[in-house]
């Protein structure tokens, strides 16, 4: 029998599609009306940290108030010596401007439409208005808890790249080949130096960008879209975590971290978690199970996400510091498995504030 959660997330996509047929005929005129108001629809407040040469686009909605994540985020992103400007869906109240204040450069206050891509646009934009020309900057949304860890070295990785255009996560479908260009970065994580920041490709794609609040047209236009035109016209990039780098690695683990991560692995296929079980009771642990577990991580994370399939491989061994908030059963299911190795000191604490965080999403 077919899962409700998997019928409701079919009707969900469905729904998203039918919707997105009149949104591509009435989108580009309303873009056109959005940009003939800007800047005056956007509220821009100082914070109290200096613009550095590099800058940080954090896209966030916290209609609540904000949460202590987004401050933990703020003050990681000014260590590394970014330029945080908080783009914000939603008021920012004096409150949390006084909290936030010291680590962020500007506040962004913008109309809460477009997602993610469409903040990303507005934050550029103005940074363009404001003649800003960072040397290097990350964007970023709160789609994600980040860091998980104090001393991560993804931006360090990032920065000493000879590439421009890097992304945290490459997603790759499956059967195809990893690559410079190959597959997308997802959209939660970007950093792109100043030769990419001036170049044609990057201008005309942000310039020509239609924004939407119909989920379906953003991933197009955004996620894969963003990643496909830089990728089209040879801009040298690199995904710093990948499936491919994950299973190189658990190549060269012990038995125990392979048995770690099958322990720790999250499953929306009744098959596979039937056969994690089986190789984590079967014994001996020897070339044959070993070829057998990588034969099955391979199996499992080319048909679902990689790291949201084994966190336990991609933030204990590969150092991935950022969990994805969703609400798709796949990332539940990988969250709970997270704070279980977490609570068992198999996998690194986060801030306080963040693990309650991360705790009460699967509570």
């Amino acid at each position: 029998m077919i899962p409700r959660w998997k019928i409701e997330r079919e009707f969900e996509t469905f729904k998203q599609q039918l919707q997105a047929l009149p949104e591509r005929l009435i989108g580009p005129a309303r873009q056109r009306r959005l940009d003939a108001r800007f800047p005056a629809d956007y509220r821009v407040l100082n914070g109290a940290a200096a613009r550095t040469p590099k800058v940080a686009i954090f896209l966030i909605y916290q209609p609540r108030g904000m949460a202590g994540s987004v401050l933990a985020t703020c003050q990681h992103l000014a260590r590394h010596g970014y330029a945080v400007m908080l783009v914000a869906n939603s008021p920012v109240s004096a409150q949390d401007q006084q909290t936030l204040g010291p680590y962020v450069w500007r506040f962004v206050e913008r109309p809460n439409f477009g997602y993610d891509f469409g903040g990303y646009r507005d934050g550029i934009r103005l940074l363009w208005h404001w003649s800003v020309s960072p040397e290097q900057l990350i964007i970023l949304n709160d789609s994600v808890w980040f860091p998980l860890a104090q001393n991560e070295s993804m931006i360090d990785a990032m920065e000493a790249s000879s590439a421009g255009f890097l992304g945290a996560l490459r997603y790759v479908e499956p059967g195809q080949p990893e690559g410079e260009h190959a597959g997308i970065f997802l959209s939660y994580f970007f950093l792109l130096k100043r030769p990419v920041l001036t170049a044609d490709v990057f201008l005309d794609y942000w310039n020509r960008y239609v924004s939407t609040s119909n989920k379906y047209l953003t991933v197009r236009r955004g996620e894969r879209g963003f990643s496909r035109t830089l990728f089209a016209a040879q801009v040298p990039s690199e995904g710093i975590y990948s499936r491919e780098r994950m299973l190189a690695l658990l190549a060269t683990q012990g038995d125990d971290a392979l048995a770690k991560t099958l322990d720790y692995g999250a499953y929306t296929d009744g098959n596979l978690q039937r056969e994690s079980e089986e190789l984590l009771r079967a014994s001996p642990r020897d070339a044959a199970w070993r070829e057998r577990v990588m034969a099955h991580i391979g199996a499992a994370s080319a048909r679902r996400n990689f790291h949201s399939t084994f966190c336990y491989a991609t933030i204990g061994l590969m150092g991935v510091p950022l969990l994805k908030k969703n609400r798709g059963e796949l990332q539940v299911r990988m969250r709970r498995q997270y704070v279980r190795a977490v609570l068992a000191g198999d996998l690194p604490r986060p801030d306080e504030a963040t693990f309650a965080e991360i705790r009460a999403s699967v509570d």
